[in-house]
């Protein structure tokens, strides 16, 4: 009888210990600055996904449907700010440091999986946003 208490509390434990891990390849975390000559805004109501904001520039699409942050504009300084010539070189470094030891490294398919990424706002001469953003349509 104890052996079945210990084994049925080593089934319940074994999940909650394995999926609490971090990750030893952890996001980097990228922010975008949203610029109006490039961008483009619109909200967008889905009757699954509720209400969402995207962000286009220049065929990619960010998806933003989180809580945003609103900031003094002091804030600013502390973002680096890259370009998608960063974004992609980030992206494959990444996945060369994960994959390092495998003789074909396979394509991420999504910036999702390797980027925790924000769009920042100016929104007033004190105020900026920044948005939580989820990367749609890469593959068009």
């Amino acid at each position: 009888m104890a052996a079945i208490k210990v084994l049925s509390l080593l089934l319940i434990l074994c999940p909650i210990l394995s999926f609490g891990q971090k990750s030893i390849y952890p996001k980097d975390t990228i922010y975008i600055r949203y610029n109006e000559d490039i961008h483009s805004k619109k909200i967008q109501n889905h009757p699954q996904m509720g209400k969402n904001l995207y962000f286009k520039n220049i065929g990619v699409y960010y998806s933003y449907s989180e809580k945003a942050d609103t900031l003094c504009i002091e804030k600013l300084r502390d973002y680096h700010f890259s370009d998608l010539e960063e974004i992609r070189k980030k992206e494959i470094e990444w996945v060369d440091k994960k994959y390092k030891n495998q003789k074909y490294k396979p394509y991420t398919g999504s910036k999702n999986a390797v980027f925790q990424t924000y769009v920042i706002e100016i929104i007033s001469e004190k105020k900026i946003v920044k948005y939580p953003v989820i990367w749609r349509n890469e593959r068009i």
